[in-house]
């Protein structure tokens, strides 16, 4: 790691001596081997792209766009240390143009590149602890939306323990008993594996007779679409006495 940063370094320090030599005024982009270089590069050959850009450099000062492409071309390459060099001189000929921002941009991807090319691999995300922040940050949304279902569970569970205190009248769900008008009593049962309405109208009320059934589906209308289609396991549903 010592020596990468050495050389890092290196790069950084000859890329501001070449630059403050450079005549930002020379348009390299006229020069014919340039333009051959464009073309190499379209065509896909872009070790012969890279030899025109650098012909370029050799022939002229300030040939800024030129060391913008051949180090392009070196990264396209995978050869990260001379890719830094040349885009280093980029930033120094025009510091303040349109691309300045993005070429630093690649400068850190090749860095990367270099870092990644080290024996060891230091940028694994175990070495670096934020490669792989994309996976993290989906893991941990992934996590909060369990969190809110089972917050959300629970705050139903909650509401299902407390009777309600003025169950509204209906024909579905009586508010008051038979006998004497008085407001509906209500005991709890938490569903377990297994579970039917007549087993527990049975375990209940050691009745199991259709109307047991109807009464503790109507006092669960809420959580249940049918006699036959009981909530999850762990639901509370309410049994009317």
């Amino acid at each position: 790691m010592v020596r990468a940063a050495f050389v890092l370094s290196f790069l950084l320090l000859v890329g501001c001596e070449d630059g403050s030599r450079a005549d930002s005024r020379t348009l390299d982009v006229d020069d014919p081997e340039f333009r051959q270089g464009q073309t190499f590069h379209k065509q896909g050959e872009t070790r012969k792209a890279l030899e025109c850009f650098l012909k370029v450099i050799d022939n002229r000062k300030g040939a800024a766009e030129s060391h913008l492409e051949a180090g392009r071309m070196y990264l396209e390459l995978q050869d990260p240390l001379p890719a830094i060099y040349h885009f280093n001189q980029y930033v120094r000929m025009k510091p303040t143009s349109e691309q300045s921002n993005i070429v630093r941009q690649m400068i850190k991807t090749a860095e990367k590149q270099f870092m990644q090319q080290l024996p060891g691999r230091p940028m694994e995300p175990d070495a670096l602890g934020n490669a792989d922040l994309n996976a993290r940050v989906r893991s941990l949304q992934l996590e909060n939306e369990k969190l809110k279902r089972e917050l959300a569970d629970n705050n139903r569970a909650q509401k299902a323990l407390v009777p309600p205190t003025k169950p509204a009248a209906s024909a579905d769900r009586p508010a008051t008993s038979a006998a004497d008008g008085a407001p509906a009593r209500f005991r709890q049962h938490t569903i377990a594996k297994g579970d039917s309405l007549f087993s527990i109208a049975r375990k209940a009320y050691g009745d199991a007779s259709p109307a047991r059934i109807s009464a503790i589906f109507n006092a669960n209308r809420d959580k249940m679409t049918s006699v036959n289609a009981l909530p999850k396991i762990g639901t509370v549903i309410l049994l009317p006495e």
